[in-house]
């Protein structure tokens, strides 16, 4: 009887550690963060999509689906993390449609030093989306990255700002590009 219990209570850890993903199982090439429907806010984002880019020199995407189409006044911010710190090496800033800059920072608070014209990233917004497009290895080699987005309108006050996933916060990391 003991031994069938030990052999019952091995094929159950067996089955446990088999569902388990491997310790050092690499990150998704898509993540999407869902975000609820908030009354409150200025520019709602319901969610937030990374995808790896496709290879190395190619862009990935952070595509930002909003619960209401763009009008003038909204804006996007996101910083992104390209070498996996969890401090911003990016930061990408936008009003409106098509009219973004982009910034080398290591700080959630200072936007560091204008890099827009080294074609790191874009930003378009367009109808209820907004998808930035984000070199990770625009500054450095990169095999994985993560994202914060902050939506706004600029004459309304902060408390009607959505960050996604949180204030301060970077998402799950994916990787910078697809397995070849």
């Amino acid at each position: 009887m003991r031994t069938t219990r030990v052999a019952t209570s091995l094929a159950a850890l067996a089955l446990v550690a088999g569902a388990a993903p491997p310790a050092g199982a690499e990150p998704p090439t898509t993540l999407t963060v869902q975000d609820p429907v908030e009354p409150g806010k200025a520019f709602d984002v319901v969610s937030v999509t990374i995808t790896s880019a496709p290879a190395e020199g190619r862009k990935a995407t952070i595509a930002i689906q909003h619960d209401r189409r763009v009008k003038v006044g909204d804006a996007i911010d996101a910083w992104v993390d390209t070498d996996a710190d969890w401090v911003p090496d990016l930061f990408i800033t936008g009003p409106s449609f098509s009219e973004y800059a982009v910034y080398e920072t290591d700080s959630w608070t200072s936007e560091g030093d204008e890099i827009t014209d080294q074609g790191c990233a874009s930003l378009k917004m367009d109808r209820r989306r907004s998808v930035l497009r984000v070199d990770p290895s625009c500054l450095a080699p990169s095999k994985r990255f993560s994202a914060s987005v902050r939506s706004y309108v600029m004459h309304k006050p902060a408390r009607t700002d959505d960050y996604v996933p949180a204030k301060h916060r970077f998402s799950k990391r994916v990787l910078s590009y697809l397995p070849q």
